[in-house]
Protein backbone atom coordinates (compact mmCIF):
# COMPACT_ATOMS: atom_id res chain seq x y z
CA UNK A 1 0.00 0.00 0.00
CA UNK A 2 1.52 3.27 -1.11
CA UNK A 3 2.33 5.81 1.56
CA UNK A 4 0.77 9.26 1.30
CA UNK A 5 2.96 12.23 1.96
CA UNK A 6 1.61 14.65 4.57
CA UNK A 7 2.22 18.24 3.57
CA UNK A 8 2.13 20.88 6.29
CA UNK A 9 1.39 24.48 5.46
CA UNK A 10 4.35 26.33 6.99
CA UNK A 11 3.95 29.62 5.18
CA UNK A 12 4.57 32.68 7.41
CA UNK A 13 0.94 33.80 7.18
CA UNK A 14 -0.34 30.38 8.26
CA UNK A 15 2.11 30.20 11.16
CA UNK A 16 1.19 33.69 12.36
CA UNK A 17 -2.52 32.92 12.12
CA UNK A 18 -2.04 29.75 14.18
CA UNK A 19 -0.05 31.65 16.81
CA UNK A 20 -2.70 34.37 16.99
CA UNK A 21 -5.45 31.79 17.43
CA UNK A 22 -3.49 30.04 20.19
CA UNK A 23 -2.86 33.36 21.98
CA UNK A 24 -6.53 34.37 21.75
CA UNK A 25 -7.58 31.00 23.19
CA UNK A 26 -5.08 31.35 26.03
CA UNK A 27 -6.27 34.84 26.96
CA UNK A 28 -9.90 33.75 26.85
CA UNK A 29 -9.16 30.83 29.15
CA UNK A 30 -7.19 33.13 31.46
CA UNK A 31 -10.16 35.48 31.79
CA UNK A 32 -12.55 32.61 32.42
CA UNK A 33 -10.33 31.10 35.10
CA UNK A 34 -10.09 34.34 37.08
CA UNK A 35 -13.77 34.41 38.01
CA UNK A 36 -13.41 32.14 41.05
CA UNK A 37 -13.50 34.22 44.19
CA UNK A 38 -14.78 32.10 47.07
CA UNK A 39 -12.70 29.55 48.94
CA UNK A 40 -14.48 27.27 51.34
CA UNK A 41 -12.40 24.15 50.79
CA UNK A 42 -14.69 23.06 47.97
CA UNK A 43 -13.97 22.74 44.25
CA UNK A 44 -14.66 26.01 42.50
CA UNK A 45 -16.18 26.40 39.07
CA UNK A 46 -14.85 28.93 36.56
CA UNK A 47 -17.19 31.46 35.01
CA UNK A 48 -17.31 29.62 31.71
CA UNK A 49 -18.82 26.54 33.36
CA UNK A 50 -22.03 28.33 34.27
CA UNK A 51 -23.93 27.69 31.07
CA UNK A 52 -27.07 29.39 32.33
CA UNK A 53 -25.37 32.65 33.20
CA UNK A 54 -26.47 35.59 31.06
CA UNK A 55 -23.98 38.26 29.98
CA UNK A 56 -24.30 41.57 31.76
CA UNK A 57 -26.09 43.88 29.32
CA UNK A 58 -24.85 47.33 28.46
CA UNK A 59 -27.73 49.05 30.25
CA UNK A 60 -26.72 47.40 33.53
CA UNK A 61 -22.98 47.96 33.14
CA UNK A 62 -23.66 51.66 32.57
CA UNK A 63 -26.41 51.92 35.14
CA UNK A 64 -26.68 55.62 36.09
CA UNK A 65 -26.76 56.94 39.61
CA UNK A 66 -30.06 58.28 40.88
CA UNK A 67 -30.36 61.92 39.80
CA UNK A 68 -31.67 62.94 43.21
CA UNK A 69 -28.33 61.88 44.68
CA UNK A 70 -26.14 63.56 42.08
CA UNK A 71 -27.77 66.95 42.58
CA UNK A 72 -26.46 67.23 46.12
CA UNK A 73 -22.85 66.32 45.36
CA UNK A 74 -20.00 68.78 45.00
CA UNK A 75 -16.72 68.05 43.19
CA UNK A 76 -14.36 66.04 45.36
CA UNK A 77 -11.81 67.95 47.34
CA UNK A 78 -8.91 66.50 49.26
CA UNK A 79 -9.85 63.60 51.47
CA UNK A 80 -10.06 64.37 55.14
CA UNK A 81 -11.87 63.29 58.27
CA UNK A 82 -15.56 62.75 57.73
CA UNK A 83 -17.87 65.26 59.35
CA UNK A 84 -20.57 64.08 61.70
CA UNK A 85 -23.16 64.58 58.99
CA UNK A 86 -21.22 62.49 56.45
CA UNK A 87 -20.62 59.76 59.00
CA UNK A 88 -24.31 59.72 59.78
CA UNK A 89 -25.09 59.37 56.06
CA UNK A 90 -22.76 56.37 55.80
CA UNK A 91 -24.43 54.77 58.81
CA UNK A 92 -27.90 55.44 57.39
CA UNK A 93 -26.91 53.93 54.03
CA UNK A 94 -25.52 50.85 55.77
CA UNK A 95 -28.78 50.39 57.64
CA UNK A 96 -30.74 50.80 54.39
CA UNK A 97 -28.63 48.10 52.76
CA UNK A 98 -29.18 45.73 55.70
CA UNK A 99 -32.94 46.16 55.34
CA UNK A 100 -32.93 45.87 51.55
CA UNK A 101 -35.20 43.30 49.88
CA UNK A 102 -35.08 44.66 46.33
CA UNK A 103 -34.04 41.28 44.95
CA UNK A 104 -34.16 37.65 46.04
CA UNK A 105 -30.69 37.82 47.62
CA UNK A 106 -32.07 39.87 50.51
CA UNK A 107 -34.42 37.05 51.43
CA UNK A 108 -31.79 34.30 51.55
CA UNK A 109 -28.59 35.89 52.86
CA UNK A 110 -27.60 35.74 56.51
CA UNK A 111 -25.91 39.15 56.61
CA UNK A 112 -25.73 42.03 54.18
CA UNK A 113 -22.06 42.75 53.50
CA UNK A 114 -22.03 46.55 53.29
CA UNK A 115 -18.29 47.20 53.19
CA UNK A 116 -15.37 47.81 55.50
CA UNK A 117 -12.64 50.39 55.91
CA UNK A 118 -12.06 54.11 56.14
CA UNK A 119 -15.06 56.31 55.27
CA UNK A 120 -12.66 58.83 53.70
CA UNK A 121 -10.39 56.31 51.94
CA UNK A 122 -8.38 57.44 48.94
CA UNK A 123 -8.88 54.07 47.23
CA UNK A 124 -11.88 51.73 47.13
CA UNK A 125 -11.43 48.06 46.23
CA UNK A 126 -14.49 46.50 44.58
CA UNK A 127 -15.15 42.79 44.17
CA UNK A 128 -18.11 40.93 42.71
CA UNK A 129 -20.04 39.73 45.74
CA UNK A 130 -19.84 38.03 49.15
CA UNK A 131 -19.25 34.32 49.60
CA UNK A 132 -20.00 31.86 52.39
CA UNK A 133 -17.60 33.29 54.97
CA UNK A 134 -18.49 36.89 54.16
CA UNK A 135 -22.19 36.10 54.48
CA UNK A 136 -21.64 34.60 57.93
CA UNK A 137 -19.39 37.39 59.21
CA UNK A 138 -20.95 40.36 57.42
CA UNK A 139 -17.58 41.64 56.18
CA UNK A 140 -16.05 41.48 52.68
CA UNK A 141 -12.94 39.44 51.88
CA UNK A 142 -12.46 37.49 55.10
CA UNK A 143 -11.36 34.11 53.66
CA UNK A 144 -8.07 33.14 52.05
CA UNK A 145 -8.66 35.73 49.33
CA UNK A 146 -9.08 38.39 51.98
CA UNK A 147 -5.89 37.32 53.72
CA UNK A 148 -4.01 37.61 50.46
CA UNK A 149 -5.56 41.03 49.78
CA UNK A 150 -4.46 42.18 53.24
CA UNK A 151 -0.94 40.95 52.50
CA UNK A 152 -0.86 42.82 49.18
CA UNK A 153 -2.05 46.02 50.86
CA UNK A 154 0.63 45.73 53.54
CA UNK A 155 3.54 44.56 51.37
CA UNK A 156 3.12 46.81 48.32
CA UNK A 157 1.14 49.80 49.59
CA UNK A 158 2.07 49.85 53.27
CA UNK A 159 -1.63 50.01 54.16
CA UNK A 160 -4.08 48.09 56.31
CA UNK A 161 -7.66 47.34 55.34
CA UNK A 162 -8.64 50.04 57.84
CA UNK A 163 -6.85 52.57 55.58
CA UNK A 164 -8.79 51.69 52.40
CA UNK A 165 -12.42 50.81 51.71
CA UNK A 166 -13.47 47.36 50.48
CA UNK A 167 -16.89 46.68 48.95
CA UNK A 168 -18.68 44.55 46.35
CA UNK A 169 -21.00 45.02 43.38
CA UNK A 170 -23.75 43.11 45.19
CA UNK A 171 -24.08 43.23 48.97
CA UNK A 172 -25.61 39.80 49.59
CA UNK A 173 -24.36 36.27 48.97
CA UNK A 174 -25.63 34.81 45.66
CA UNK A 175 -26.33 31.14 46.41
CA UNK A 176 -27.04 28.23 44.11
CA UNK A 177 -29.38 26.86 46.76
CA UNK A 178 -30.82 29.76 48.80
CA UNK A 179 -32.57 27.32 51.14
CA UNK A 180 -29.26 26.08 52.51
CA UNK A 181 -27.06 29.06 53.50
CA UNK A 182 -24.95 26.78 55.73
CA UNK A 183 -23.69 24.77 52.76
CA UNK A 184 -20.12 25.34 51.59
CA UNK A 185 -19.48 25.75 47.87
CA UNK A 186 -22.98 27.17 47.47
CA UNK A 187 -21.89 30.11 45.33
CA UNK A 188 -22.98 31.43 41.96
CA UNK A 189 -22.51 34.64 39.97
CA UNK A 190 -25.10 37.37 40.58
CA UNK A 191 -27.83 37.72 37.97
CA UNK A 192 -28.51 40.77 35.84
CA UNK A 193 -31.47 41.76 38.02
CA UNK A 194 -29.45 41.41 41.20
CA UNK A 195 -26.65 43.59 39.86
CA UNK A 196 -29.16 46.18 38.65
CA UNK A 197 -30.89 46.32 42.05
CA UNK A 198 -27.68 46.62 44.06
CA UNK A 199 -25.44 48.77 41.85
CA UNK A 200 -26.84 52.14 43.05
CA UNK A 201 -25.75 51.34 46.61
CA UNK A 202 -22.13 51.16 45.49
CA UNK A 203 -22.32 54.50 43.70
CA UNK A 204 -23.88 56.09 46.78
CA UNK A 205 -20.97 54.72 48.84
CA UNK A 206 -18.53 56.24 46.36
CA UNK A 207 -20.37 59.57 46.56
CA UNK A 208 -19.87 59.67 50.32
CA UNK A 209 -16.31 58.34 50.41
CA UNK A 210 -15.06 60.48 47.48
CA UNK A 211 -12.05 58.26 46.68
CA UNK A 212 -9.23 59.26 44.38
CA UNK A 213 -9.45 55.91 42.62
CA UNK A 214 -11.12 52.50 42.46
CA UNK A 215 -9.47 49.09 42.08
CA UNK A 216 -11.75 46.50 40.47
CA UNK A 217 -10.94 42.93 41.50
CA UNK A 218 -11.61 40.48 38.68
CA UNK A 219 -13.40 40.44 35.34
CA UNK A 220 -16.98 40.77 36.59
CA UNK A 221 -16.37 43.86 38.73
CA UNK A 222 -14.34 45.40 35.92
CA UNK A 223 -16.98 44.78 33.26
CA UNK A 224 -19.80 46.10 35.43
CA UNK A 225 -18.07 49.25 36.64
CA UNK A 226 -16.40 50.22 33.37
CA UNK A 227 -19.19 49.07 31.05
CA UNK A 228 -16.88 46.98 28.89
CA UNK A 229 -16.95 43.47 27.49
CA UNK A 230 -13.20 42.79 27.53
CA UNK A 231 -11.78 40.50 30.19
CA UNK A 232 -9.46 41.43 33.02
CA UNK A 233 -6.27 40.35 31.23
CA UNK A 234 -7.00 42.96 28.54
CA UNK A 235 -8.14 45.77 30.85
CA UNK A 236 -5.52 45.55 33.60
CA UNK A 237 -2.20 47.37 33.62
CA UNK A 238 -3.52 50.87 32.86
CA UNK A 239 -5.83 53.51 34.28
CA UNK A 240 -9.39 54.08 33.11
CA UNK A 241 -12.01 56.73 33.88
CA UNK A 242 -15.10 55.65 35.79
CA UNK A 243 -17.88 56.27 33.23
CA UNK A 244 -20.38 57.51 35.82
CA UNK A 245 -19.66 61.19 36.59
CA UNK A 246 -20.40 61.08 40.30
CA UNK A 247 -18.79 64.44 40.99
CA UNK A 248 -19.74 66.23 37.80
CA UNK A 249 -17.87 66.81 34.51
CA UNK A 250 -14.12 67.15 34.84
CA UNK A 251 -13.85 65.16 38.07
CA UNK A 252 -13.53 61.52 36.99
CA UNK A 253 -12.60 58.75 39.40
CA UNK A 254 -9.67 56.73 38.09
CA UNK A 255 -10.11 52.96 37.90
CA UNK A 256 -7.35 50.33 37.99
CA UNK A 257 -8.53 46.80 37.12
CA UNK A 258 -6.51 43.90 38.49
CA UNK A 259 -6.88 40.20 39.15
CA UNK A 260 -9.08 38.93 41.95
CA UNK A 261 -6.99 37.53 44.85
CA UNK A 262 -8.66 34.13 44.38
CA UNK A 263 -7.24 34.02 40.86
CA UNK A 264 -3.76 34.49 42.33
CA UNK A 265 -4.36 31.56 44.68
CA UNK A 266 -5.29 29.38 41.72
CA UNK A 267 -2.62 30.69 39.36
CA UNK A 268 0.48 32.14 41.09
CA UNK A 269 1.82 33.23 37.69
CA UNK A 270 -0.65 36.14 37.83
CA UNK A 271 1.06 37.60 40.90
CA UNK A 272 3.69 39.41 38.84
CA UNK A 273 1.05 41.34 36.86
CA UNK A 274 -0.84 42.15 40.05
CA UNK A 275 2.39 43.39 41.64
CA UNK A 276 2.89 45.75 38.69
CA UNK A 277 -0.72 46.98 38.99
CA UNK A 278 -0.26 47.68 42.70
CA UNK A 279 2.98 49.56 42.04
CA UNK A 280 1.05 51.79 39.63
CA UNK A 281 -1.58 52.29 42.32
CA UNK A 282 1.07 53.20 44.89
CA UNK A 283 2.61 55.77 42.55
CA UNK A 284 -0.83 57.26 41.87
CA UNK A 285 -1.64 57.56 45.57
CA UNK A 286 1.72 59.18 46.28
CA UNK A 287 1.19 61.70 43.49
CA UNK A 288 -2.31 62.49 44.73
CA UNK A 289 -1.61 62.55 48.45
Amino acid sequence: MAQRDIVLDTTPVKVLNDLAADLAAYIKQLDEDTYIQHEDGMPQVPESADKNKKPVPEEVMKLPVEKSVLKTVKPAGKAGPKSGAAGAEMAALAEEIRKCRKCQLGNSRLNAVVGVGAPDAKVVFVGEGPGFQEDHKGEPFVGRSGQLLDKILDTVLGLKREDVYIANIVKCHPMSNPENPEAHGNDRPPTIDEISACRPYLDRQLLLIKPRCIVTLGSVATKVLLGVTQGISFMRGRWHDYPVELFGPGHPIKVMPTYHPAALLRNPNLKRDTWEDMKMLKAFLEQNA
